[in-house]
């Protein structure tokens, strides 16, 4: 893959995670790397597509980067936690929660690109969960609960100075990991 293109996803994903899934145009892209839109044409060939590729790149290095952090520790969810608490403090939401807000802007593959994402951070949510015991919930309905809070809290507390929020759900986090 060509250093410039590269660059682009670079900037498109930034763009996205700090603003909006509009902040991702071809223009704005061109502008901020010092080239015409039209030479972003030549990368990509659209705007959805480019869109498409960067939730699939986001998923891998959302999961590399947790499975590298939870490697040999007692507290996975913490873990999971701690990412969201990094999200904010680089003043970024997740990647897929602006596609979950863009709603119907999206195309039906970029949706269900974002479904599988949430899908298997639940599904390993309820796999981190397997030890626990007198859950209130059924592990699956938990680990939605669980992404839900992230996310939630993530985009709440990103305006704000301090990720209260986040916090909050990472203590509460911890009380499930004491079962």
């Amino acid at each position: 893959m060509s250093d410039t293109r590269q660059q682009l996803k670079q900037i498109a994903t930034e763009q996205i995670r700090r603003h909006t899934l509009h902040a991702a145009s071809f223009r704005e892209m061109g502008k901020v790397l010092g080239i015409k839109s039209s030479s972003v044409h030549y990368h990509f060939d659209n705007r959805d597509a480019l869109l498409q590729e960067l939730v699939s790149d986001y998923e891998h290095a959302f999961f590399a980067q947790l499975e590298a952090r939870c490697a040999g520790v007692s507290s996975p969810l913490q873990q999971l936690a701690g990412l969201f608490i990094d999200s904010h403090q680089q003043q970024q939401q997740c990647l897929c929660l602006a596609f979950a807000a863009a709603g119907d802007e999206t195309t039906a593959e970029q949706r269900q690109a974002v479904q599988r994402f949430l899908q298997r951070l639940e599904d390993w949510v309820a796999d981190t969960l397997a030890r626990a015991h007198l859950l209130p919930l059924a592990r699956p309905e938990l680990a939605r609960v669980i992404v839900s809070s992230l996310e939630g809290a993530l985009l709440l507390d990103r305006d704000q100075p301090q990720p209260l929020r986040l916090e909050a759900t990472r203590q509460w986090l911890s009380t499930l990991t004491r079962l």
